[in-house]
């Protein structure tokens, strides 16, 4: 007899990809990765097959084995999914939302300076059931987020709860199913929308150490239309720093050393080879001292990356 419970087709197979894999077995959930290489992230770990995801024929055969499809990858190709969705796919979120995604009617003139970027995170079911969580302050360096820490430091309750509430309003006028993430950048108390990414977004890494309902989880819940979790936090802070490749080859050696030094710091390496440059992973830690956290992540990712 068949299990009746339903299979999450993710396409796409990278970091984030990944980092659904533990949520939907403790969910009880089956994931199919199509991948586009066997050594992509979540293909090392989990049952995938390989294909051009931007290929419509490919998706199209991959749906056949799946209940519900969703996007994971960078490029997300419009066109493929609204044919699928016209030959009655399930795929969350859809074009609907991906429309509203691209629509610069969210968008606000950005001031040059004196200016920080926050991440407000949301998730919305197709019964309309809606979750925030704690705004997140993004650090960038050489155009790349580099850290996040939550809840944003320097962010008044006031100002937060109207990122919240913008970050919803977006949910509920796209009707989005799924995580969504809106990048904002404040300038003393007003608020400018940089950018409305649908699904699994970097700048929620914090939520499976820091939050009782990680986005991982919580996406899987709001596609399958399942109630939504919980998105307190599970500690005061939570601090996250990316892990960039640098000369280091071996990742043990260092990852031996930080366990011994901060037996609390958690690693998501996704990376099997490391290259000079390129994101391998990050390192996150939980915990009441803001300080403490920061300098502890820190030391972190200088000495994975080789820095120190």
């Amino acid at each position: 007899m068949r299990n009746s419970f339903p299979t999450v087709g993710v396409v796409g197979a990278g970091e984030l990809a990944r980092m659904m894999v533990g949520p939907a077995a403790a969910l009880g959930i089956d994931l199919l990765f199509l991948a586009e290489d066997e050594n992509d992230p979540a293909a090392i770990i989990a049952h995938h097959v390989v294909g051009e995801n931007r290929e419509l024929e490919t998706i199209r055969e991959f749906a056949k084995k799946c209940d519900v499809l969703t996007f994971v990858t960078e490029d997300i190709p419009y066109s493929v999914i609204r044919t699928l969705e016209a030959e009655g796919v399930t795929i969350r979120p859809g074009s609907r939302e991906f429309a509203a995604h691209s629509a610069k009617d969210y968008l606000s003139d950005i001031p040059k300076s004196n200016v920080i970027e926050i991440s407000a995170l949301v998730a919305r079911s197709p019964h309309g059931q809606a979750a925030a969580w704690a705004i997140t302050l993004v650090g960038r360096e050489n155009d790349r987020s580099v850290w996040t820490e939550t809840p944003a430091p320097g962010i008044s309750t006031d100002l937060a709860n109207d990122a919240q509430k913008l970050a919803l309003d977006v949910a509920r006028e796209c009707l989005l199913a799924g995580v969504m993430s809106v990048v904002m950048h404040v300038s003393g108390s007003e608020i400018f929308v940089n950018q409305v990414s649908m699904g699994l977004h970097e700048n929620g890494n914090w939520t499976v150490e820091g939050s009782r309902t990680s986005q991982f989880e919580q996406h899987l819940r709001a596609i399958l239309d399942l109630p939504l979790g919980d998105t307190s936090m599970s500690s005061d802070f939570a601090v996250v720093g990316n892990v960039f490749g640098g000369e280091k080859s071996d990742m043990y050696r260092p990852y031996l050393h930080l366990m011994a030094r901060s037996p609390g710091l958690k690693f998501h390496q996704s990376r099997t080879e490391v290259l000079s440059g390129r994101k391998i992973g990050h390192v996150s830690a939980v915990g009441e001292n803001i300080l403490d956290l920061r300098e502890c992540i820190t030391h972190a990712v200088d000495y994975m990356s080789g820095e120190i």
